[in-house]
């Protein structure tokens, strides 16, 4: 019988099916004495299914057919190890590209050569120069002990993060350039309005002073357009770009301080100068010149030599380690920078010993006794001294926070606010609200020529990736106790990985720690290690942490890690006592118990309640390959705030495969199954029926398995690359959690129930054991993406698919 002939006999079957399971369905209804709950028995059947997926085996097939398609998946993933003709690139995380060959003249500050970008009025960025010449400097410069406290450098945002969009409009003269008027036209805003209404200068209306303070020498080296500061009402997203490159180019102040990561452990790390001054400027070429071609006459006579061509090539990855083979001590933490034992306890080479973290209350505790105390010290100390710029900004900071309170406080943290309405490439209605406003650099999901959507995903998960990586590398280098919460946290319950619709990344810490975060860290610039990527992450710690009682301003996030390269950031909060009430729902959903009412409570600024107990001691795990703490009780906290989020294997169109260990989205998973198995209708093919597909997707075949592997050099790629790491948690569940399949009189379906394994508590043998297989796994894994740079510059547009 042809296929097309079978397709009409089922279709005709399943009419009849349908019609008689709502002639069915109907009766229960009428003739049930509860048709209220029949029928919300009915809905949950249909909309909220639940199934068990922990227990799954590799296949429900016979053996030797299950045997048969598992070899021919072996095959597969010898085939991505091999990688021949590079098919396989995104497999491939070790960083590439990494020369650079640039006239090194056009860079020096003394000559007035045509070419010189010290004399041109574009931008000139690429990072591999920006660290080649920084790590080169510090090689030269740096103590022996590590401790840099007076070593400055030179700074312009301008190096650090690729402005070079606003090229366009410095190429054209003054008279041409795009004004405030442009910016204002594509702004939610009342066009008779002023400009100053969306904090624009025209360029024409820049005194000689104010371009001086600025750092800038003439009218020429700026757009037509000055934005100095944040306007909140919503812009197109092209417009909301520029107007953060504007303000970064021209008014956005230097870090306090650069700190480079090493994966071997230590930091690097300088103090920053006041004022801008960029590379060509600096002097920073005139340096590495001297500093590594004193002895070579070839280059010693071309330095400056009009028309001369000094063609060099620089490497970052290289000169970071070349940078650790000349001894240049790194700077690590001491024992009295690490007051939780935090560095100590994860640097203990123990394999039994529990690497989980225990914290005092009075890790939460922060009065306004102490705020006054430190205020009164610093305000001592501003008397005989002048202050850092450091310093002064915590000094700030405990002044407003004591002149403010919650219902007052101006909100700290600006969010690239877009306009959704009339921007067809917006298609996913994108708020804005994920990204700060200053370094947004284009939506995750904003349809830009050029790219495809899969291709976005991937930009989003590096972008994810890389800020987990880099933050909880800073944190444990210099002992910041902090965990995941939130959507993170049940993330990392499915599969230890980041969701891929999702990039919102939430980090706790003990208000105690928040504080040290922010002064001694606040306005760091984090930079990845040269010889993983060229990530760089900006600590910016909020005014009013001081603060503890509940915002009602929007001051509910206290700091954030900001990856400059996108704007995306990592969320992060302080839990402290404070006068704030817990509100009922806590105790209605047996969040407390009655009997502790009494008992203290921790909280952010948007009443999230905690008792010491369920935070602490913190779970050593491993987020994407990336060691982190999770917080003591897990289970119940993740049901509390998401009701079916540990059972419902499906959002919003994403699916999680079992098979894979990974999460899928639809469009993905419709190749491995035929479409009149999960097609919502007899006549709609294209439309997927969700609990078909879920069905289908949980009792997936090694066949089909197979199938959407072959077919899917994506998914074959994630797949090999997070294959072991989703192992590994599986096994790490089944120590930390009691998951159980039970009937369900009420509904007549089998529901899951998960729980804290509390056996770890009480099984010393079995404890051990978890500490063993800790200690052994969790540790910092290898990069799983390549880096931002390398896949935007190149690898994208050399593997985009139209």
């Amino acid at each position: 019988m042809s296929k097309p002939i079978q397709q009409i006999i089922k279709r005709a079957c399943l009419v009849i099916i349908v019609v008689n399971a709502i002639y069915l369905s109907s009766c229960l209804i009428f003739y049930s004495k509860d048709n209220e709950s029949i029928t919300q028995s009915i809905k949950n059947s249909i909309f909220t299914p639940t199934y068990s997926y922990a227990h799954m085996k590799a296949s429900d097939q016979d053996e030797a057919t299950a045997t048969d398609y598992w070899e021919e998946i072996k095959k597969l993933l010898k085939r991505v190890e091999s990688n021949e003709d590079n098919k396989y690139w995104l497999t491939d995380a070790n960083i590439s590209h990494t020369n650079l060959k640039v006239n090194a003249n056009d860079f020096t500050n003394n000559t007035q050569s045509e070419n010189s970008w010290n004399n041109k009025n574009s931008i000139f960025y690429d990072p591999r120069l920006t660290l080649s010449l920084y790590i080169n400097y510090i090689k030269h410069n740096y103590g022996k002990d590590g401790d840099q406290e007076d070593l400055r450098v030179p700074f312009d945002w301008a190096d650090w993060v690729d402005l070079t969009l606003l090229n366009e409009d410095l190429a054209k003269p003054l008279a041409d350039r795009r004004n405030c008027d442009w910016i204002k036209k594509f702004t939610k805003i009342d066009q008779n309005s002023d400009i100053s209404a969306i904090k624009c200068m025209d360029n024409s209306d820049l005194s000689p002073n104010l371009l001086k303070d600025l750092g800038f020498d003439s009218h020429e080296q700026l757009p037509g357009y000055v934005i100095y500061g944040y306007c909140e009402n919503r812009a197109f997203h092209d417009t909301r770009i520029a107007q953060g490159k504007s303000y970064i180019f021209t008014h956005l102040q230097n870090p306090y301080k650069l700190v480079f990561l090493n994966k071997d452990g230590g930091t690097y790390e300088v103090n920053v100068e006041d004022s801008k001054k960029g590379i060509a400027k600096s002097g920073l070429m005139n340096e590495y010149l001297s500093n590594n071609f004193a002895n070579n006459k070839d280059v010693l006579k071309k330095i400056n030599v009009e028309g001369s061509e000094l063609n060099i090539d620089f490497n970052p990855s290289k000169e970071f380690e070349s940078l650790k083979k000349n001894k240049v001590q790194p700077k690590h933490l001491k024992p009295h920078e690490d007051p939780y034992q935090m560095y100590q306890l994860l640097h203990d080479k123990d394999i039994i010993k529990s690497p989980n973290l225990h914290l005092p209350k009075e890790a939460f505790r922060y009065s306004s006794s102490i705020v006054h105390e430190k205020f009164t010290l610093l305000e001592r100390l501003r008397n005989l001294q002048d202050l850092t710029r450091k310093e002064n900004a915590f000094y700030n900071s405990l002044k407003l926070s004591r002149e403010h309170n919650g219902n007052n406080e101006p909100p700290y943290f600006q969010m690239s606010t877009l306009a959704v309405i009339g921007d067809p490439h917006n298609v996913d209605k994108d708020q804005g609200w994920h990204y700060d406003w200053r370094f947004f650099n284009g939506g995750l999901n904003y349809e830009r020529e050029g790219w495809t959507q899969t291709e976005l995903t991937i930009r989003t998960n590096i972008i994810l990736e890389r800020l987990v990586r880099n933050w909880f590398r800073f944190a444990e280098e210099k002992g910041l106790v902090s965990w995941l919460m939130h959507g993170p946290l049940l993330s990392w319950y499915w599969n230890g990985l980041t969701f891929p619709f999702d990039n919102d990344i939430d980090i706790q810490m003990p208000v105690k720690e928040l504080v040290r975060l922010g002064e001694y860290y606040n306005q760091t610039l984090v930079i990845e290690d040269s010889e993983e990527g060229y990530g760089k992450y900006l600590i910016d710690v909020g005014t009013f942490i001081h603060n503890r009682d509940i915002s009602t301003k929007g001051n509910h996030i206290d700091a954030r890690l900001i990856d400059v390269d996108s704007g995306i950031y990592i969320d992060i909060t302080g839990l402290s006592t404070s006068n704030a009430a817990v509100p009922q729902l806590y105790y209605s959903n047996g969040m407390f118990g009655d009997n502790e009412r009494d008992m203290e409570k921790f909280n952010d600024r948007r009443k999230h309640f905690y008792t010491l107990n369920q935070l602490a001691p913190l779970k050593y795990s491993m987020l994407g390959g990336v060691p982190a703490y999770v917080p003591n009780q897990i289970s119940s906290r993740l049901q509390f705030e998401y009701p079916s989020g540990l059972t419902r294997p499906e959002y919003l169109k994403w699916h999680f495969v079992p098979k894979l260990g990974l999460w899928l989205s639809e469009n993905q998973l419709k190749g491995a199954f035929d479409v009149n198995d999960y097609s919502v209708s007899l006549f709609h093919d294209s439309q997927v029926d969700k609990v078909s597909m879920m069905e289908l997707v949980l009792d997936m075949s090694d066949e089909e398995m197979y199938k959407l592997l072959k077919s899917d050099d994506m998914i074959l790629s994630e797949y090999y690359n997070t294959q072991k790491l989703t192992k590994l948690h599986e096994m790490e569940k089944k120590y930390l959690f009691d998951i159980k399949n039970e009937s369900s009189s009420e509904t007549g379906t089998i529901d899951i129930i998960v729980e804290d394994n509390n056996e770890l508590k009480t099984n010393t043998k079995l404890e051990l054991e978890y500490n063993k297989f800790v200690n052994k796994n969790f540790k910092m894994h290898k990069p799983s993406t390549i880096s931002l740079f390398q896949y935007e510059r190149f690898e994208q547009p050399l593997h985009h698919k139209k």
